[in-house]
């Protein structure tokens, strides 16, 4: 009797979820009003919270509950419930992007889609707490569904192209902490500004609040066009000049959860790399050190070395190492 009442509720929580997933999902303005009973039961939600705090703990469950799923199934997961996608984008149009290759079958997409919002239910039954605690929403406010970096050497110099992504996961988000290691001590000044570092915001908003948190790491705040509610996207983008790259690498390392991470190096031509190789999931204090065997890289005809990478952890360093040319 026990398992079949335990397989009831995770039939309930997965006809709940399908509700959840049509149209635009997690982005719909009504998602608080479409909560079922099972859900706001999972997601810890009391009879007085507001439609923001509704809409926050319903994203912080999901995220977590996505979270507990075979990695093959994470991205099917978000996909399906609208994390990471077009703000516009239906449904039915979600699923096409579950098609690979000539395997476009709606039907055989919509069983994938099924398949993860089960799973995803049986993950919430088999777990010792409610995820919208605010324990799971401390998880951090928001996190970058795609982040894509081009990096330019010319000579000693480095300009950085930075297009970055974020899902909020709380309501009344009104400014995203960010920052840039230097990977080398800065001269010490009164309150650096943008012009003196080199940060130039090309869109997204404004950014204000820049100063040094630590010998190598400038922090700053960006301010969107507009506050964010919880399952918002907000997509900034920035150049960072430097007269001089501090170290032979570049590396993400986020401080919440990174979805996905393009990161493409151009080298100057006239001096090309000895090699290069690629960082995945090095300590912070490791990704410097070349003397790790890694993943071997190389440069097409422009001179050029692109990689990818896939979940991100916090904490973790992502990115390109090389040897530079002897002198």
């Amino acid at each position: 009797m026990a398992q079949e009442a335990a397989d009831a509720k995770i039939n309930a929580l997965s006809t709940e979820l399908k509700l959840l997933r049509k149209g635009l999902g997690v982005q719909a303005k009504n998602l608080p009003g479409v909560v079922g009973e099972e859900l706001r039961e999972v997601c810890g939600i009391r009879e007085d919270d507001t439609p923001g705090t509704v809409r926050a703990r319903v994203v912080a469950t999901l995220l977590s509950l996505i979270e507990k799923l075979p990695v093959p199934q994470q991205k099917t997961a978000r996909i399906v419930l609208g994390f990471g996608t077009g703000a516009n984008e239906r449904y039915t149009a979600r699923l096409e992007l579950l098609g690979t290759g000539a395997d476009r079958n709606i039907r055989t997409m919509q069983r994938r889609a099924d398949d993860v919002i089960y799973l995803m239910a049986e993950a919430a039954y088999g777990a010792p707490a409610a995820y919208g605690s605010s324990s799971a929403i401390s998880q951090g406010p928001w996190h970058t569904s795609a982040l894509a970096v081009r990096l330019n050497l010319t000579g000693a110099a480095a300009e950085v192209f930075e297009s970055r992504r974020i899902v909020s996961h709380v309501a009344g988000l009104a400014e995203i902490e960010h920052g840039i290691s230097l990977a080398r001590p800065v001269s010490p000044t009164a309150e650096p500004d943008l012009d003196g570092l080199g940060i130039d915001v090309v869109s997204g908003g404004e950014v204000h609040s820049v100063r040094m948190v630590s010998s190598t790491r400038v922090a700053f705040r960006l301010r969107p066009p507009h506050v964010l509610d919880a399952g918002d996207q907000h997509e900034f983008f920035f150049r960072v000049k430097l007269e001089e790259l501090p170290s032979p690498f570049y590396c993400c390392t986020p401080e919440f959860p990174c979805e996905s991470f393009d990161l493409n190096v151009r080298f100057d031509r006239r001096e090309p790399p000895l090699r290069i190789w690629r960082i995945d999931g090095d300590l912070s204090k490791d990704a410097g050190d070349p003397l790790p065997e890694r993943k071997p890289l190389f440069l097409d005809n422009a001179g050029e070395v692109r990689t990818g990478f896939q979940d991100l952890q916090p904490a973790r360093s992502y990115g390109v190492g090389w040897q530079p040319a002897a002198p």
